[in-house]
Parts: structure tokens; C-alpha cells; sequence
């Protein structure tokens, strides 16, 4: 890893007012009915509070989001405040008072709801830790205490709280980060949150920990342990990063800052990871002066088009400047309605000029190249500190979370339910694969399984036993696991019933959809039992048909919130529900969309968004609001896509080689809504477009190394789109790394198969791994498309039981054995293709997300 000593007089930073409102200001505003309570906190006359209290609960209320506002509590913060102290006490606790407020206090992680988690985690975690003198270990310790809670799953796209992530056993990374942040904080251990949000390199992004030490800041992966700090599965990954971004509650000073905005800071962790460059942007204007005050955004390449990476506005001389890892980003700059953009390979420059224009169309062809992943010398800094007994403990971690998890599942309780509820589908084909999809996820609610269990059994009516099974079937389990208690759950079915009884016109299938579904996958509110206290605000608004009902809950929603057009929002907010939405009363246009929304499936009125909410009429899906004003008004636009690849037709697949974009009114170009389907290889899309509007087709294609021929094209009034792409030279294969005995292993092992054709393996280690469930889960995605390409598929575990693996038996040829691999490998899995004469033609070591794309192009 380049180290590069940081000169802060170097920099040219945003530094952005957090807010014009002083926190009283801000509490008056949208506190609620908490404003009274929240602002006798800052009354420092109060002699129940030590000085230090008072300190700490000013440091809390000032910095916090106007969202948490909504719902903070005196209990909450006093209880946060008194363990955080507490946590102050243990032995490797040597830190500056800087490092407990950013890093310990804070009461939130990132955009997770909130939960009292402070006391019980101290309470469970302080035996393990209490008598440890070295802040390494501690931090070790808690993350296999996280691997005890959680293991790794993608999700939906919306944060879940700790102690739901304890009550479900999985989540995604973000939620590991907050499990472990939680953790970590609870016995005063400092931890930030660390992420890419989207690798520029492939489809994905990941979120991490980085934790305080007296040798500086360290990361791991939160909820999957290392015998060590500055070593992970993605270590590899991270060293091709463009930015890598930690935050801070707060404004806090670090030579590393990026940016201070909205009481958050957001720090630059690039140089822990790889070696990377100071860029200097200079934005000018058409007269050819400094653009003072530009709004600058960078991309990285990703789900099939452009996403920013970070924003940050140009200083008096019109330059930023910023770390960036070495590889391609595409920046534009924006200011008054005016737009200019450049592509820069940091690996080749470190400057680059932006001259703004009038002319927002973007029509451009380039290359995104990143260097190949490298081995880092620089490594010598870990050092174990659990010795032997580590790989021992993450074991019975391990096996403590299955057992408990395990413990949890009684599927078969179900099935009769199920049955009961389908008999009208008993004929169909589909039957039994639907009913297995509906078993799994009763094993995956984990935790709450018994609460949906007592009310089945407690009725007999076979309404309330539908509602309930539709909720399983058509809530995400999120939802299913976040849900309090069975008399939440009862409340919310009563609610169903109720709604489903309202209108006569609603088919069965669209209110299971459109009102037991979800509306937006990652922004339905959280399930901790709003409905009782909101439901009871809106009974009344129920109307002879949805229509009339949809005017009416309008009409009471714009009684009961404002619109805040200068709502700010921050990295450190947590998902409300509509009951909190409806305290804020001064909500950002979204909330109030929300909580249209929510009213609308209580009171039984079918919902679903598309490009903007839509209520079901009785015979059709139609606007909740049409806009008044012309230049609000939106209309549907359709295109044709076609993609052709290396001069070959392929097909159109929306976020994976193509996706269509918007420049908002703050200059940033991002994907935008759009539907659609595919005729043959082509796509035909509909999108919603105002006039004024600039769209923009965005299409790639990556080698193995991620290396992205990129188009951006414009489409204004466009009916069809042609896009021509080329792939660029690959670089990424080990295949020559293996020794002879290693190569005459996997021979053996894949001649004793049946197929004629191309043999891939997929070896995994004794030790399972995120690395593994990432890069099987591309693969079993695509076992349809590697059989078709006359490729067998096996899965070989080395000195591993393949239990987990029942599931895949359809889609893989399943074995395990002793060690086949004689190199001394660290980074499973290990994935070899061979060709009909058993030759390996090539092979990858580790994470690698873009390898069941790169495999299927070798095979085809």
C-alpha cells in the first residue's frame, strides 16, 4: 500500500453550514410533540444532570437529523449517555475525548430505525471484554460475539435495526456494519462506518468497519471475524477502490475530511486501502473563468450505467481537489442550469478541466480501465492477537447462531395453513414450488416464526388465516421479523380485514398485491407497530369508492403535514413510520407520499408506483394526483432498446448492460424510473419524461479484469436506440498459478463425471465465508444459462459438510472431501473452468463479483 503523507494546506475541501436553523429552531420545528421534552434537555439549570451529561446531551441534539428528532426521547438519549460513560471504564479505553464523541457516544450507526440497544449490548458484552488490555483483541472479540448474532445474506435495500438483525440471524453488509458498530460502541471500542458505495469496477458496493487503535484507524468486516485488524475477504477488492468513504457524527476534524455537511462528516479512508492520487478539478464558465460554487460530482460505472460516488462544490478559484484510487471516473460539473463533464484515468493524470455549456445533451463513447489486483507487501502491520484459540471460538459461534437459528423453525406448522388458504390452486403447476418458497421463508422469519404460529392457531376463521399467510408470502422478511409481537401482528391482520371489506370492486389478487404487497421495496416504513396509533387518525376517511377515499386522505394529510422544501437530509437519519411522519408535521415531498401511501393500503385502497403512486379504481391503475400546473405534468415516452456486443445482438438487460438516467435540477445524472420488458433480445421501455427533461441512455460491457466500455447517449423524443459496444482486452487469470498435483486433483475429481462438455468447479474452504455466499449465489443464478451452454456445474467443499448445500442439489453436482488444492490458500473460493478435454482455461482466487458473467462469456 503507497502511503502518502497528508498536508491539510494541500487540500481544497467542501465545507458546507450544516444548518441555518439553531437547534431550538430545529426542535420547535420538528420535534412535535417531543419538542417540549427535547428542549427542557438543553436547559443546562437542570440539577438532576452533571456538567458532562449536559455536555453530551447538547453534542447529541445539536448534530442529530431532523428525522431523529421526530422520535428521540429523554429516556432514550439519558440511557445512551449513561452506558456510553459507563463503557469509558474499560482498560484499552485510552482514547481522546474527540474520539469518544464522534466515535462511541452517538446514538444511531447510519439509516437503521432506532433501538434501544446500549444497555442490553454492554450488559452481554462487558464479561467478555472487562479484563482485555488490548483494544485489538476487544474489537475481535466483539465481531465473534456479531458472527454469534448474524451471518451474511443480502436483504432488501432498507436498513434493519440490531436487535433484529439479532431476532433474524442474517443480514446484508450494511446491517453487519450496524450490528458490529453497535456492538463495539456499547463497550468503548471507537468504530466508524466504511463503504463504497458503488465499486467502480463491477456490480455492487459494500459497506465495513474501520475501528480506532493507538496505531491509527483499522478496518474488518463487521460479523465476520479475522485473527486480525487490515484483513478481510474484500482486502483485495478494496485495493481497486475509487473512494472509500468513512463518516463521522458531527463535525469532526481529520487531515482526511472530504467534506462537513448536515452535521456529518465524511472522511476520506482511501489511503488505508490502496494507492491512489491527489485529482485536482478546475470547473470554469463560458467566459472562461473559475466557476465558484459548482456543484462537482464523480461516478463510478455500475448496474449497467453511471452512479455518483460523491458530490462536493468547488472552492473561490473554482477547484476541488480529493484522493481517488487509481482507475477511470466520470465527473461532471453544474451550476445555474449549466453543465459540463470530463472522463479521467487517474492511473495516467491527476488533473482534469471542466468548462461549463448550455448544452445538457451528453453523447459520449469511452473506456473505463483499472489496474489488476496486486498483492500487498504492506500487510506486515496485522498481527494476531487470539492465537490458537481463535479459530475455535469463531467456530462455536458459528454453531451457537445455527443451533439457536435452527431451534427457531417449525415449517411444518405451516403447511396446513398454506393448503388451506391455496385450495383454489391445488391444479395448477406452480402449486408445490410456490408452497416451497413459502416454507423457506417461515424458516427465514427465524425469530418471530412463533408469534405468526400462536395466532394461527388461535383462530379458525379462514379470513384471518389468509391474511396472515399473505403477509408471509408477500411481506419482506424484514418487515416479518421487525413486527413486535403477536398482538402487532393481530392488529395489523384486523386492520387487513377491515380494509379488505371496504370496497366490492377489488379483486382478490390486487388487494393481496397492491395492499398486502409492498408499495417500494426499500421504502416501506419500518413494521414496529405503528398502526395502532396512526390507524385510529384515519378510520374515518373511508369513502363509498377508493377514488373518493384517495381526495379525502389527501386532503387530511395536507391538513396535517407541510411540505419542507428546505428539509435537509443526513447520512445519520433513520427510516420513520407514517405516525412519526405525521409528529415532524414539516416533511420533505417524499414523506408526504408516504403517508398518502400508507393511508390508502390501511383504509384497503390497491397501490403501486410507478414513476409516481397510482391507486386502483375498481377497473384500472390510475394517478393518485394529476398535477395542475403544465410544466409539473408528466406523460409516458416509449423507446426500443437494442445492444449489440462485439458486433453480436444481445439481449437488453436493464441494470445489467443498460439502465435510463435523468440530470436532476441539482445537476445529477442518475437512473430514473422505467418499465418495460423484453421482445425477443430488445427492450421495450416507457419512462415518464417532462419537457425540459434530459434522459439519457447509459449502457457497458465489462471484461473480467472490469475494465467498461461505456455510452452515454441522449434520447429526447428518441423511438429507438441502437447501442454498439466492444469488450475490452481482458487481464484477470490465475490459471497458471496451480502446481501439477493441484491441476491433477481437479482433473480426477471432474473425470468422474458424466458431461461431455465444460466442467466448472467451485471449491469452497473449511471456513465458510461472505466471499462464498456472494460468488455461489451469482453462480446459482445462473445455472440455467451455463446448462444450456452444456457446462457441468460442481460444488466441492474441502474437509466441509455440505448440509447447507440441499437446496442446490438440482443446479450443482455436490461433493466433499479432503483438501484438493495443495498451494496454501487463504481466499476461497477457488473456481476452475475446464474445457471437453478436461484442460483448465482458466481459473480466479477469491471475490471476484463479476465472475458468473466473465465464466457464461467463455462458455458460450
Amino acid at each position: 500500500m503507497k502511503q502518502i503523507l497528508i498536508i491539510l494546506l494541500c487540500l481544497t475541501f467542501s465545507i458546507a453550514v450544516a444548518s441555518e436553523l439553531s437547534i431550538t429552531e430545529r426542535i420547535e420545528k420538528y420535534s412535535g410533540e417531543n419538542a417540549d421534552e427535547l428542549l427542557n434537555l438543553l436547559d443546562s439549570t437542570n440539577n438532576q444532570r452533571s456538567d458532562v451529561e449536559q455536555e453530551y446531551l447538547n453534542f447529541l441534539l445539536e448534530n442529530c437529523s431532523n428525522n431523529d428528532l421526530a422520535v428521540l426521547t429523554e429516556d432514550y438519549l439519558m440511557t445512551n449517555i449513561e452506558f456510553a460513560i459507563k463503557a469509558k471504564e474499560f482498560k484499552y479505553a485510552n482514547y481522546s475525548e474527540d474520539i469518544f464523541r464522534h466515535f462511541v457516544l452517538p446514538h444511531r450507526i447510519s439509516q437503521e430505525p432506532l433501538e434501544d440497544w446500549r444497555e442490553k449490548f454492554y450488559t452481554e458484552l462487558k464479561p467478555l471484554v472487562e479484563e482485555v488490555e488490548n483494544i485489538e483483541e476487544a474489537a475481535i472479540l466483539v465481531n465473534i460475539w456479531a458472527l454469534e448474532q448474524m451471518s451474511f445474506k443480502p436483504t432488501s435495500g432498507r436498513d434493519q435495526a440490531p436487535l433484529t438483525t439479532i431476532k433474524r440471524g442474517i443480514g446484508r453488509c450494511e446491517e453487519m456494519m450496524i450490528i458490529y458498530i453497535a456492538a463495539a460502541r456499547s463497550v468503548g471500542i471507537p468504530t466508524r462506518s466504511t463503504s463504497v458505495s458503488f465499486w467502480n469496477f463491477t456490480n455492487n458496493n459494500h459497506a465495513w468497519v474501520e475501528i480506532w487503535t493507538p496505531d491509527g484507524w483499522k478496518y474488518t468486516g463487521g460479523a465476520e471475524p479475522a485473527n486480525t485488524l487490515n484483513k478481510a475477504w474484500f482486502t483485495k477488492t478494496s485495493q481497486r477502490a475509487t473512494l472509500v468513504s468513512s463518516r463521522a457524527f458531527g463535525n469532526y476534524e481529520s487531515k482526511n475530511t472530504i467534506k462537513q455537511e448536515d452535521n456529518v462528516t465524511t472522511i476520506s479512508s482511501t489511503e488505508y486501502y490502496t494507492d491512489y492520487e491527489y485529482i485536482k478539478i478546475e470547473v470554469k464558465d463560458e467566459d472562461d473563468k473559475p466557476a465558484v460554487d459548482a456543484t462537482v460530482i464523480i461516478y463510478a460505472a455500475s448496474y449497467g450505467g453511471l452512479f455518483p460516488i460523491t458530490e462536493l462544490i468547488t472552492n473561490e478559484k473554482g477547484l476541488i481537489k480529493i484522493p481517488l484510487g487509481k482507475g477511470t471516473v466520470f465527473i461532471t460539473a453544474f451550476k445555474n442550469d449549466k453543465l459540463g463533464y470530463s472522463i479521467l484515468n487517474t492511473m495516467e493524470n491527476d488533473f482534469t478541466e471542466i468548462k461549463l455549456s448550455e448544452n445538457t445533451n451528453i453523447d459520449e463513447h469511452f473506456t473505463f480501465l483499472f489496474p489488476i489486483p496486486f498483492d500487498d507487501p504492506d500487510k506486515a502491520k496485522q498481527k494476531e492477537v487470539l492465537g490458537d484459540k481463535y479459530k475455535l471460538m469463531r467456530e462455536n459461534a458459528n454453531l451457537k447462531r445455527k443451533d439457536r437459528l435452527n431451534g427457531q423453525k417449525n415449517t411444518i406448522a405451516f403447511v396446513e395453513y398454506y393448503d388451506l388458504t391455496k385450495k383454489a390452486e391445488m391444479q395448477d403447476s406452480t402449486f408445490f414450488e410456490n408452497r416451497k418458497e413459502f416454507l423457506k421463508k417461515c424458516d427465514a422469519i427465524a425469530g418471530n416464526l412463533k408469534q405468526f404460529q400462536h395466532l394461527l392457531e388461535k383462530t379458525n376463521d379462514l379470513q384471518e388465516i389468509k391474511i396472515i399467510v399473505n403477509m408471509i408470502e408477500k411481506w419482506d422478511i424484514k418487515e416479518l421479523c421487525e413486527i413486535p409481537d403477536s398482538t402487532a401482528i393481530k392488529m395489523v391482520v384486523d386492520i387487513f380485514i377491515k380494509a379488505e371489506n371496504n370496497f366490492e370492486d377489488i379483486p382478490d389478487s390486487i388487494f393481496v398485491d397492491n395492499v398486502i404487497g409492498f408499495t417500494w421495496r426499500s421504502a416501506t416504513p419500518p413494521q414496529n407497530g405503528w398502526q395502532k396509533d396512526f390507524y385510529p387518525k384515519i378510520e374515518k376517511l373511508i369513502c363509498k369508492n377508493p377514488a373518493k377515499t384517495v381526495k379525502k386522505v389527501i386532503k387530511w394529510v395536507d391538513k396535517n403535514i407541510v411540505v419542507d422544501d428546505d428539509f435537509v437530509w443526513s447520512y445519520f437519519s433513520g427510516s420513520l413510520n407514517p405516525d412519526d411522519i405525521l409528529n415532524m408535521k414539516f416533511v420533505p415531498d417524499f414523506y408526504r407520499t408516504k403517508l398518502i401511501n400508507c393511508s390508502l393500503k390501511l383504509l384497503g385502497v390497491p397501490i403501486q408506483w410507478k414513476g409516481r403512486l397510482e391507486f386502483f379504481d375498481g377497473e384500472d391503475f390510475i394517478a393518485v394526483e394529476e398535477k395542475e400546473k403544465k410544466e409539473e405534468q408528466d406523460s409516458k415516452e416509449y423507446i426500443a432498446i437494442s445492444i449489440y456486443i462485439d458486433g453480436e445482438k444481445v439481449k437488453a438487460d436493464s441494470y445489467e448492460n443498460f439502465l435510463i438516467a435523468k440530470l436532476s435540477e441539482e445537476g445529477t445524472i442518475s437512473n430514473t424510473y422505467f418499465d418495460g420488458e423484453n421482445d425477443s433480445l430488445d427492450f421495450k421501455a416507457d419512462y415518464r419524461y417532462k419537457d425540459g427533461d434530459n434522459v439519457y441512455i447509459e449502457s457497458f460491457v465489462r471484461n473480467g479484469n472490469g475494465d467498461a466500455d461505456i455510452i452515454i447517449k441522449s434520447i429526447e423524443w428518441l423511438d429507438s436506440v441502437k447501442i454498439e459496444l466492444t469488450t475490452p482486452k481482458e487481464y484477470l487469470d490465475n490459471s497458471d498459478k496451480w502446481c501439477e498435483e493441484t491441476k491433477q486433483n481437479i482433473i480426477n475429481l471432474v473425470e468422474e463425471g458424466d458431461s461431455v462438455g465444460f466442467k466448472l468447479l467451485f471449491v469452497r474452504g473449511e471456513i465458510p465465508t461472505e466471499p462464498e455466499e456472494r460468488m455461489l449465489e451469482q453462480l446459482t443464478a445462473k445455472t440455467e444459462e451455463f446448462k444450456k451452454c452444456n457446462t457441468e456445474l460442481i460444488l466441492y467443499s474441502e474437509n466441509r459438510a455440505i448440509d447447507d448445500l440441499n437446496d442446490l442439489k438440482d443446479k450443482f453436482k455436490i461433493l466433499n472431501g479432503n483438501k484438493i488444492i495443495s498451494e496454501n490458500i487463504e481466499d476461497y473460493p477457488v473456481i476452475f473452468l475446464l474445457n471437453k478435454e478436461n484442460k483448465i482455461i482458466f481459473s480466479s482466487v477469491g471475490y471476484n463479483m463479476g465472475i458468473a458473467d466473465l465464466l457464461l462469456k467463455k462458455v458460450k
